[in-house]
């Protein structure tokens, strides 16, 4: 990832302010609010899958609309590939009673930091690894993301990844670690980073890292 660049909320314009708290609830699902972890307990904890052709969770008979993310993630000898993943096991329910009800998670994981990241037109990074496992969820413009197996991913505006290929390494035939960013478009992109504690357990389904 790139050089990280904290901001204070403020310098964003009002357009950005307005898609942010349309990220509330993804926000939500990183941050783990006590109250709502109370609540909710084990059950109200999200789990992360392979995208298939139908959504699985339903509750208080609603079904979960689609939430999609990237997983990218190394194998045993170092490669780096990425997998299509959706978000399950929410609950419909009331975040702040006497609120509606919506569609809550809570992530099971532990968060060390939140930042703010600017990639400027133009942007190419170099072949390197994640610090730790961390969520990138895009504000704004695009960005591509390629992984050591020649495949590339383009993520805008509310899309989002977890990356977790910390354990890249160099093989033999192939000196390229992790994955290799750049900008898509004439626009900046804007990150949001959600980065986890050193030695935070990670769960897994499939090559889907949540």
């Amino acid at each position: 990832m790139s050089t990280i660049a904290h901001r204070n909320k403020k310098s964003f314009s009002p357009k950005m302010k307005v898609f942010l708290g349309a990220l509330s609830s993804m926000a939500m699902l990183c941050i783990g609010v006590t109250s709502a972890q109370a609540d909710t307990g084990q059950k109200g904890e999200i789990i992360g899958e392979p995208v298939g052709p139908n959504a699985s969770t339903v509750s208080h008979h609603h079904l979960q609309p689609a939430l999609s993310y990237i997983s990218e993630w190394a194998d045993a000898s170092g490669a780096t590939h990425f997998t299509h993943c959706r978000i399950e096991n929410e609950k419909f329910k009331s975040y702040a009673p006497p609120a509606a009800p919506q569609w809550i998670g809570i992530s099971p994981d532990k968060i060390e930091s939140i930042s703010y990241a600017a990639l400027p037109v133009g942007y190419e990074g170099s072949w390197h690894h994640a610090p730790s496992p961390q969520w990138v969820i895009t504000l704004a413009g695009k960005w591509s993301v390629e992984t050591t197996d020649g495949k590339r991913f383009v993520q805008g505006p509310g899309e989002m990844q977890f990356n977790d290929d910390s354990n890249s390494h160099p093989r033999k035939d192939d000196a390229h670690v992790g994955h290799v960013s750049k900008t898509v478009g004439n626009v900046p992109n804007e990150q949001l980073i959600i980065k986890l504690k050193p030695g935070t357990r990670l769960h897994q389904k499939g090559h889907c890292v949540y």
